[in-house]
């Protein structure tokens, strides 16, 4: 059963996506949404956006971003040097390096956590989370070489 605070949070997040008219769908827990975002820049794809209520006292919500691809392993080191210095400049927007089930294959993650006071507030967090997220996928498409992008994307949720 949802809490006081969770209910708060998932109205903020549902009145989001509506006044984003995002087609949205909600994941296992009752505090989770995913929608896609048309990305263009570099290659032609979609992010995966994530939101879920979040924070020790869910009173936040966090933000994850995903491309819909990965990346060739040999690249890490490349994309490895991106992240650091991804992190140290925008520590607002995390991003993150892991492994795939397909050992020649690493995806690239990128994360922010926020305590919104209103729906204006949410909305400026998600869209400069998601301008973040928009421009570290494009360097990374940059690091990784057009070439290089992996010719095995995520299938669409859609």
């Amino acid at each position: 059963m949802l809490g006081a605070v969770d209910l708060v949070m998932n109205r903020l997040i549902e009145d989001f996506l509506r006044t984003r008219g995002a087609r949205y769908f909600r994941g296992h827990h009752d505090d989770e949404y995913f929608f896609l975002v048309d990305f263009v820049r570099h290659l032609k794809g979609h992010l995966n956006v994530h939101l879920e209520v979040g924070g020790t006292d869910r009173d936040a919500v966090r933000v994850s971003v995903s491309a819909d691809r990965y990346y060739p392993a040999d690249r890490r080191a490349r994309l490895d040097e991106l992240v650091s210095r991804w992190n140290a400049d925008a520590p607002a927007l995390s991003a993150t390096i892991h492994d795939s089930s397909d050992p020649r294959l690493v995806g690239l993650l990128a994360t922010a956590e926020y305590r919104p006071a209103d729906l204006a507030d949410l909305t400026d967090f998600v869209d400069a989370a998601l301008a973040g997220a928009v421009t570290l996928f494009g360097s990374a498409a940059g690091v990784v070489g057009p070439a290089q992008q992996s010719q095995h994307p995520l299938r669409d949720a859609g």
